[in-house]
């Protein structure tokens, strides 16, 4: 799949493991870009390392079967969730944006992505997103 380029929203943000016996969340360091674009008429919500430019992480989210939402247990930065309504999955990712005037548009829209053809909705937006 897909580069990102043609990405329906993007945005800089690395990834977050999940200590198993803790239950503890540890930010990655490494540089990276979640990205969503539509492929053949599926979603894709992918992760890209920006200093291999290799995507490590392509999920296809039917519509309605997961939400992106913001950690409010996470006090020291901006941590996101990718969690799964259809099993226990859950993804975390922090973001690297430098400017966070912007992070409810950006859980919004990724939010209406995931949605998009449940109950109607469509994707379009009055504005697009591209963080740099």
């Amino acid at each position: 799949m897909t580069s990102g380029r043609n990405a329906l929203l993007q945005f800089k943000a690395g990834r977050c493991f999940r200590d198993g016996t803790t239950n503890t969340v540890m930010p990655d360091s490494t540089k990276g870009l979640v990205y969503m674009e539509e492929d053949e008429g599926l979603m894709h919500f992918c992760w890209k390392n920006r200093t291999t430019n290799t995507v490590e992480d392509d999920l296809i989210l039917f519509a309605g079967d997961a939400e992106l939402k913001k950690v409010p247990e996470c006090t020291t930065g901006r941590v996101l969730m990718l969690q799964f309504k259809s099993s226990s999955q859950k993804l975390f990712f922090w973001l690297q944006e430098a400017n966070s005037d912007r992070d409810q548009i950006i859980l919004q829209q990724a939010n209406a992505l995931i949605n998009q053809g449940q109950d109607g909705e469509t994707g379009n937006f009055e504005e697009d997103i591209t963080m740099e």
